[in-house]
């Protein structure tokens, strides 16, 4: 079981899945601080099997406990990688951990197991491809916000709490936009994201297939169009180049559906416009924009993830509402408003797992 002077170890994990589907599979998994060696994973049916060695010998206590263990790390790792091949959250049965001679040392058993528990269907993860999914048994520092990810998206799946859902799969965006993105301020990253959607819609075939239909009947019905507009540019835009700002956003995009959205909210407060010729030149330029009819289905990807998903992030994170757990009838407009975001964001990193380059 390796290398004579070093430690050999072996953990297996039984899941249950007596369907498992995914043939056998083995995988060389890097860790962090190791440049000669790397553990081996192997998966047949329905086991897990994480195989290495360290030059300390392994504290199998210590591992499940201690949230810096790398052999841990190893075994989420692992259990990702299997929800996300296999389209399902299966419960973990039994861990069993063999020292170097191979011996039984220590066992996990379903009892003593928190296995998660899917709250919504799994199929969702046939969004990802394995292949590319495969990038989280690297051990750089791109590919650990990865892993980052694709544990709070597996995650998502396993709440029944719509806001709950709307920040792990924020937290997912989060960790991939700042490995795409040099900037330091949270803002310029999201616009680094708005770009390369726009730019390259190519890479969001998922997203796409997402809003593709959308009217901005559907959009205003859903979202808080109009709030988010006053918080960007009244409640947080202070009066200088207010209007301008104002302007260059209602006329920034093509889509005729973001530009019926902005002509309906042009008037977003009385007496916001001082300047009547700016005023005028934004509306014909929108109501030109309208008549050409053009859908640009990757700007309303770009809206509704970097300006509309980021000002539901602010107000939950920020505290600036009441706890939505208050809206005691279940069918309202937040819940609404969070589910109709939330299906987006999960096509959106979805999309960035599957173009990744790394």
């Amino acid at each position: 079981m390796g290398n004579l002077r070093r430690n050999a170890f072996k953990i297996v994990v039984t899941l249950d899945n007596n369907s498992a589907t995914i043939p056998s599979e083995c995988h060389n998994l890097k860790y962090k601080f190791s440049r000669s060696y790397f553990d081996t994973l192997e998966i047949n049916e329905n086991t897990i099997t994480i195989s290495g060695d360290r030059s300390d010998k392994p504290n199998f206590d210590e591992i499940f406990i201690n949230n810096q263990s790398e052999i841990y790390f190893q075994i989420v790792k692992s259990y990702i990688y299997y929800c996300i091949s296999n389209d399902s959250i299966c419960d973990i049965l039994e861990i069993r951990c063999y020292n170097k001679n191979n011996i039984l040392e220590k066992k996990y058993t379903r009892s003593g197991i928190r296995n998660l528990r899917a709250r919504h269907n799994t199929s969702s993860l046939k969004m990802i491809n394995k292949a590319k999914a495969a990038v989280i048994f690297d051990a750089t520092t791109d590919s650990t916000k990865y892993f980052y990810a694709m544990t709070t998206l597996v995650r998502s799946i396993c709440s029944d709490d719509n806001n709950d859902i709307f920040e792990k799969l924020w937290k997912s965006y989060n960790s991939i936009y700042r490995s795409l993105s040099t900037k330091k301020q949270e803002w310029q990253c999201l616009e680094d994201m708005g770009r390369l959607m726009v730019t390259t819609p190519t890479q969001f075939p998922l997203a796409i297939d997402v809003v593709r239909n959308l009217t901005s009947a559907d959009i205003s019905g859903s979202i808080r169009w109009r709030k988010m507009l006053e918080n960007k540019f009244i409640t947080r835009g202070g009066q200088n180049n207010r209007e301008s700002n104002f302007s260059a956003f209602l006329t920034k995009y093509n889509d005729f559906r973001l530009n019926e959205l902005a002509l309906n909210s042009i008037d977003i407060e009385k007496n916001f416009w001082v300047d009547q010729n700016l005023k005028t030149a934004t509306s014909t330029a929108i109501q030109n924009k309208i008549a050409a009819n053009a859908t640009h289905h990757a700007e309303l990807v770009d809206v509704l993830c970097n300006n509309y998903a980021y000002f539901l992030r602010n107000k939950t994170l920020h505290g600036e509402q009441a706890d939505h757990s208050f809206r005691f009838i279940p069918d309202n407009k937040e819940e609404k408003s969070l589910k109709f975001t939330s299906k987006i964001l999960f096509a959106v990193v979805c999309d960035l797992i599957n173009s990744h380059t790394l």
